[in-house]
């Protein structure tokens, strides 16, 4: 949990300094007083990134040139004191007292989940947000699985500068010349396989457990399925992302959801325990790549890989991207932040819950099954809310806010 924090220069907040204790504490006040800059402030000391920019430089006040974060977590009896100054050109960030190269060096130890309005993107919206957040929750497992995606990250980003360099020239080879380019296939193959074992087993044990907060939020009125699509898993164009698969292929996932996809038509990749081992997983993408290396040179891109990956949320056989009403996208977008708090709890500690004004868009029903599995989850939690009639039970601490 957070037991006090300091904000200075962040948004439209200054000067403004809090304790907190267990249970729920709600921030209330009018819209523009700075409710949801407290949550991004926790949120960015606990996670090291903010969940409404991309840069940290987004936080810093209007006129303003710096912005000053101070915190302290307690966990398991362990006191941890945070500190982040970023100003226009430079980056300060602490951890007791200890420098650290970047904000992103404080995520892997004190979770944090948010919810927000704007998370019905996970089901509306394109497949990287879904990606991001699977990666998010990949790397509550493991410390490794940041490693993992970073260095899958560098590797594709140098493969598909290869392949940029090679089309503007072309067709001539780039600096480094065919032998570089066998050289970073080979370990984006590697770290690939790597990255699908883990997003599979992941996806293996999220999914039921997403469909089962589905079941609570919807009061089981309908049923979502979820599967993991990869791009090596199934015969695709070469330019086109991962396809749905049919109605009978979502129905045999739903009734055996610990079971993997084939990994292609020669290899099934299972072992006999129902998992997908990382030398199939190779030699599928190996197989997938060298089929793509003509269409890859010419469109000057990598275009198969974890990175083109994507989670099925189905309803009904259908995508809910398309075809789910905003009811049932906004249960199934809880749903998936609920599993994110239950991989945290498992794997690291209990995270602390952020609420950035979700009753607002659900129904009275709706808002007590969310309100009763807050309860059960017994994290500490800060919902920041225009309304205070809105919320679905007592709070045990309020910070009210007001316009200067």
């Amino acid at each position: 949990m957070i037991s006090r924090i300091y904000i200075e220069g962040v948004r439209s907040l200054s000067g403004f300094e809090r304790e907190f204790g267990p249970g729920i504490t709600v921030v209330h006040g009018p819209n523009g007083c700075g409710k949801t800059s407290i949550l991004e402030s926790i949120h960015l000391l606990a996670q090291g990134f903010s969940f409404r920019a991309r840069d940290l430089k987004e936080l810093i006040a209007w006129k303003g040139d710096e912005f000053l974060l101070r915190a302290t977590f307690e966990d398991s009896g362990r006191t941890t004191a945070r500190a982040i100054r970023v100003g226009r050109r430079s980056c300060d960030v602490r951890e007791n007292g200890e420098n650290l190269k970047s904000a992103a060096a404080l995520f892997g130890s004190l979770p944090a989940v948010v919810m927000q309005p704007s998370d019905i993107e996970l089901l509306r919206g394109a497949p990287d947000v879904r990606r991001r957040w699977l990666n998010e929750i990949l790397c509550f497992r493991s410390k490794a699985n940041a490693s993992l995606l970073r260095r899958y990250g560098r590797v594709l980003q140098q493969r598909n500068k290869w392949l940029r360099d090679f089309k503007r020239g072309g067709g001539m080879a780039p600096l480094g010349g065919e032998e570089l380019f066998g050289i970073l296939t080979e370990q984006l193959i590697d770290l690939g396989a790597k990255l699908w074992a883990a997003r599979l087993s992941l996806s293996k044990e999220i999914s039921p457990i997403i469909t089962g907060y589905y079941r609570k939020l919807s009061g089981g009125v309908d049923e979502i399925t979820c599967a993991y699509k990869s791009s090596i898993l199934k015969e695709l164009d070469a330019l086109d992302g991962a396809e749905f698969l049919d109605d009978a292929e979502l129905d045999k996932v739903a009734a055996e959801p610990s079971v993997p996809y084939n990994i292609s038509d020669d290899d099934s990749g299972m072992s006999e325990d129902g998992s997908v081992d990382e030398e199939s997983l190779r030699t599928a993408f190996s197989r997938k790549l060298r089929s793509l290396e003509i269409a890859e040179r010419s469109f000057g891109g990598t275009l198969a890989g974890p990175h083109r990956d994507d989670l099925a949320i189905c309803i009904g056989g259908s995508e809910m991207r398309s075809s789910g009403s905003q009811g049932q996208c906004r249960c199934a977008a809880i749903a998936m932040r609920f599993a994110a708090v239950d991989v945290a709890s498992r794997f690291l500690s209990k995270p602390i819950l952020l609420l950035d004004d979700i009753f607002a868009e659900l129904d009275v029903n709706r808002r007590d099954a969310v309100a009763t599995l807050i309860r059960e989850k017994a994290c500490q939690v800060i919902i920041a809310t225009p309304q205070l009639e809105e919320m679905p039970f007592k709070a045990d601490a309020e910070i009210e806010l007001g316009h200067k």
